[in-house]
């Protein structure tokens, strides 16, 4: 990883796996070649501008226990590239989730996960904007977001496809509900608490999108729910 520190921070990536560290809040990231990028409870609001080149990759692992953050993400992709973004959030206060995905090239694909819990007295939203080039074929894009809200305030999930092409596999959904009941009861027959039977489902929510090198970080922030 390159990084050239100013207004806006440059990042390369070449073939690495990256944490992102707290000084990351306004960055260009060029993607060349397989790539990890993790932004792991970075306590700021963050915008990335991400170029996915020719033939590249990118897995994008965020997590937020978010009391007010905003993370922005403008993403683009030439042809072949391939962008899986993992995200997971805890809004305490508010939190601001806002994707823009745009396939300009031929045998590009996007899939992006969402999972979040909506605290007491908290607000969240989450906007997921994916767009596909004309005159392109071989495309997918799918965005999925689910949150679990506990509050009385709003919990917005908004996902929105421009396709300018039929050579394209595009679909989206989203969901916001509570607990499930049934592995709630179940855990509490065995004599673990509410509290702790609650929290156990919801950790394992965030964590289910997650990959395994990034888990065992977001697990050391959630013991202390």
């Amino acid at each position: 990883m390159d990084v050239n520190k100013g207004e806006e921070n440059k990042i390369l990536l070449t073939d690495d796996i990256v944490y992102l560290d707290k000084f990351v809040k306004k960055s260009f990231v060029r993607v060349v070649g397989n790539c990890t990028l993790n932004a792991i409870n970075l306590h700021n609001n963050m915008s990335l501008r991400i170029e996915i080149d020719k033939n590249s990759v990118l897995v994008l692992n965020i997590f937020d226990y978010a009391v007010l953050n905003e993370v922005t993400l403008d993403i683009t992709l030439d042809d072949g590239a391939s962008l899986i973004l993992n995200d997971a959030f805890i809004a305490d206060v508010k939190y601001g989730l806002y994707i823009d995905t745009k396939l300009y090239g031929s045998n590009a694909s996007v899939y992006v996960n969402v999972r979040g819990i909506n605290e007491e007295n908290a607000t969240s939203t989450v906007i997921m904007n994916g767009c596909v080039a004309g005159g392109i074929d071989g495309v997918t894009l799918n965005e999925y977001a689910k949150v679990i809200n506990k509050s009385d305030n709003s919990a917005v999930l908004i996902p929105n496809l421009i396709v300018n092409t039929n050579e394209v596999e595009a679909n989206h959904g989203v969901s916001i509900g509570s607990i499930n009941c049934d592995e709630l009861f179940y855990l509490m027959s065995k004599g673990i608490s509410n509290s702790d039977a609650s929290k156990m489902i919801e950790n394992g929510f965030l964590l289910s999108i997650m990959d395994e090198d990034v888990k065992e970080k977001i697990k050391n922030v959630l013991v202390g729910r």
